[in-house]
């Protein structure tokens, strides 16, 4: 589109629909944006009839601009700014590139000045400097800003206050007792040596959120979604092992559709969950489209980059944290980011977890909210993975807006669950015949 023709459609617009012309005004901040003289005028017609309340339609633009001796054909040329408008919904797309176009202009005026100038040794290149850092200032000053409100700050603070808008609990009553819960617009860190149930940590806060009425996205990089499924049929079934899900030993079809149809019930339109998004852009798509509370993806280190970036694994990640960061400031949601950890704490004799176990640790610490590292000790101390203790540690090891602490809570590994204490736990196991052993018995 011609850039005459982009004016005369703009202005149309706007005669069709005056409920654009806040928006425009701020692309178009004085009336020099305007290239032809006669819109310049068309354009202060319109901001003054505006200003005083009046209708704005062409009928009143026509009668009401300032007419020059050169102004026959006025009501036709005005009157034909109508045609050109295919819809008048796009009149900021036409204010954006009106914008462009005018800076373009003051960018070529000022190159062609430095070109003139700089063959004149009388005048010093610091002024020739000086000259173009102002014209460039006042272009920049020249794009519109973020609008502050501060009464509505404070009412929104307010409302933060006193209905908890921002905080969304996990559901591990133990845990938020110590976090106040997850905030909107921050990332949390789950974290864990394998066969220490941060897969399935993560797993229960979504059952919890679900269960409170919160949408929830999972990108499950690590295991396919059926496989995690199988977790949730666990969670949600009173009598069905995990174990036995994933051998399919003593399964009947009649318990599985009957915890299949509680799942579908209380899960629909709040769970959704993907293993098959390998990038970060992909899963950004879709957590727009859903607008979820809360996204859990698992596990970061399994997101992949284009072939081309050279950069190493810590850069790539701290560029994923980030744009996880914005993304969770501009949709009001809560990120939950789970990740490895690297072999230190393998060669340390308590071998609890720490911050500086952190896979690729600077940038998941310093992006994110708080971190969480799951302890399983039966694990650590034995490596058997027979769900055979009934206790599992959540570390707090970092919580910028409150206290730092370890959270015992109670793990039944056959179930997928996580229980308020280790009494339930081994409840739980008992009712099903498993046996419990407990590593006491195995201290030195």
């Amino acid at each position: 589109m011609i850039e005459s023709k982009l004016e005369d459609t703009l202005l149309g617009c706007l005669m069709l629909d005056s409920s654009q012309i806040n928006t425009v005004k701020s692309w178009i901040p004085e009336d020099e944006f305007f290239y032809s003289d006669l819109n310049q005028r068309i354009w202060k017609t319109i901001l003054k009839l505006e200003n005083r309340g009046h209708d704005i339609d062409v009928n009143t633009v026509v009668n009401s601009i300032d007419k020059k001796d050169y102004d026959d054909g006025l009501v036709y040329t005005i009157t034909g700014y109508l045609d050109s408008v295919v819809s008048s919904s796009k009149a900021e797309t036409y204010a954006k590139l009106l914008h462009s176009n005018y800076l373009r202009r003051k960018l070529k005026n000022q190159v062609q000045h430095i070109e003139k100038f700089t063959e004149d040794d009388s005048i010093e290149t610091q002024v020739l400097l000086e000259d173009a850092h102002t014209t460039i200032g006042n272009l920049i000053r020249l794009q519109p800003g973020k609008h502050f409100n501060l009464e509505d700050l404070l009412k929104e603070t307010e409302k933060s206050i006193f209905e908890h808008t921002t905080l969304i609990n996990t559901g591990i009553d133990v845990l938020d007792d110590v976090i106040s819960g997850m905030t909107r617009g921050e990332i949390s860190i789950i974290a864990g040596r394998p066969g220490n149930a941060k897969t399935t940590v993560a797993a229960n806060i979504a059952r919890n959120l679900v269960h409170n009425g919160k949408r929830v996205v999972m990108f499950n990089r690590e295991m396919p979604n059926v496989e995690m499924m199988k977790k949730f049929i666990a969670m949600e079934s009173k009598d069905i092992q995990y174990r036995n899900l994933r051998h399919n030993i003593n399964i009947k079809d009649t318990e599985i559709r009957e915890v299949s149809d509680k799942i579908n019930e209380i899960y629909s339109d709040k769970l959704f969950m993907f293993d098959d998004i390998r990038d970060v852009d992909g899963s950004f798509r879709e957590i727009k489209a859903i607008n979820p509370d809360v996204v859990i993806d698992d596990h970061i280190g399994l997101i992949e980059y284009k072939a081309n970036d050279t950069r190493d694994l810590r850069h790539k990640i701290g560029d994923t944290t980030r744009r996880y960061k914005w993304l969770a400031k501009s949709e009001k949601m809560c990120v939950m980011l789970v990740s490895q950890m690297n072999r230190n704490m393998e060669h340390r004799n308590d071998r609890v977890p720490r911050l500086s176990d952190l896979a690729e640790s600077g940038n998941l610490e310093q992006d994110a909210e708080m971190v969480v590292f799951t302890h399983y000790p039966w694990v650590s101390r034995y490596g058997d993975d027979g769900n055979s203790e009934c206790y599992l540690e959540l570390i707090v090891a970092k919580n910028r807006y409150g206290n730092t602490n370890l959270c015992k809570i109670g793990y039944d590994g056959n179930s997928c669950r996580l229980y308020e204490t280790e009494g339930d736990a081994m409840e739980s196991m008992r009712s099903r015949g498993d046996t419990i052993r407990r590593m006491e018995l195995f201290d030195d």
